[in-house]
């Protein structure tokens, strides 16, 4: 019973989150402070979606780390690769080609030039995300060993949240530099919320955690919102103290988003047959695809609408019409042989 219930929210994560990367990029004008309602409106979607690309690796965490019970970590590593490497690689290509054919670059062709554009992901910027992911993937292996032991892995959040969300505002704050020696390496980076999601999936929350956690949740949105619109507004330039993804507002909202959805009886009230649960699995099952393509179906609806960037329609609509597209197109494609190891 818990192994579907934690399938089914995971399912509707997915799905939420893919939405709310969308959303985000669609209101783009965030990036450029101006003393428009736009703007707000726009910073307001940017704090209140800014849980969905935490949360994907929170759901590696969920769905990975007990990868040892099912198979050896040979087949672990065949399988990132089939499922995420090899996409990577070529949504790449085909993000270049697409982007060389519309003007909106010009490859560079030379060596240095094809190893930039996979190590930064210069062809596509979106795509940053693949390299954390990958480096999360190398360390599953060791974090699967610990995957029993929850104190350790207790020991290793608390570390990598103060280190990693907190020192860096400490130091903003008190204007003085930060040490690039003061890192936490056995838990780095992005393995912070991969640590949380199978920590939060295999623990059972009391009300009054859960209820702690909503509202560190919502104040972390509040914060990140709040003293954004009111800093920006009074420098007349974008200020980012609150930006990153490993900033504690964001940590606080991710989470409190991850423990929601767990939380959550999904079964009573959508997915209560087994029609109900393939359509959703079938979209949570096209994320992916999703993902990968979404900002070329984006460029071309740019193009086609001639929406600008501050339009309703584009900021609030558009995302539901970029979603839905390319999920259609995702499902198309996995019918097809070879084609469908684009969108695995």
């Amino acid at each position: 019973m818990e192994k579907s219930r934690r399938y089914e929210f995971i399912d509707f994560l997915n799905i939420l989150a893919c939405l709310c990367v969308i959303f985000m990029h669609c209101n783009g004008i965030v990036h450029n402070f101006e003393y428009s309602r736009a703007w707000k409106e726009s910073m307001f979607i940017e704090a209140a979606a800014y849980w969905a690309v935490p949360v994907f690796f929170m759901i590696s965490g969920a769905t990975l780390m007990g990868y040892r019970e099912k198979y050896r970590t040979s087949i672990f590593f065949k399988k990132r690769v089939l499922k995420t490497v090899i996409p990577f690689i070529a949504w790449v290509l085909i993000s270049l080609v697409f982007k060389s054919a519309s003007g909106l670059m010009k490859p560079d062709l030379s060596l240095a030039g094809i190893v930039d554009m996979f190590n930064n992901t210069t062809t596509e910027n979106v795509y940053w995300f693949f390299i954390p992911l990958f480096m999360c993937y190398l360390s599953m292996p060791v974090l699967s060993l610990l995957k029993d032991n929850k104190r350790m892995l207790i020991y290793m959040a608390a570390g990598a949240f103060l280190i990693y969300s907190v020192y860096p505002i400490i130091c903003t704050f008190l204007k003085i530099g930060r040490n690039s020696a003061v890192i936490f390496p056995t838990a780095g980076g992005y393995l912070l919320f991969v640590i949380l999601g199978y920590l939060l999936t295999v623990t059972e929350l009391s009300k009054k955690m859960r209820v702690a956690i909503y509202i560190l949740g919502f104040l972390g949105f509040v914060i990140r919102f709040g003293f954004t619109v009111v800093w920006s507004t009074e420098s007349g330039m974008l200020n980012q103290t609150f930006w990153g993804y490993l900033n504690f507002p964001s940590v606080f909202l991710a989470v409190g988003i991850f423990v929601l959805a767990k939380s959550i009886p999904w079964g009573r009230y959508i997915c209560r047959n087994s029609s109900g649960k393939k359509v959703v699995s079938a979209i949570a099952g096209a994320g992916f695809g999703v993902y990968l393509m979404h900002m070329i179906v984006y460029r071309i609806l740019q193009q086609i609408t001639g929406l600008p960037a501050h339009s309703y329609l584009w900021r609030f609509g558009m995302p539901f019409v970029i979603y839905g597209i390319c999920v259609v197109i995702t499902v198309l494609m996995k019918k097809i042989p070879v084609v469908r190891r684009l969108v695995p």
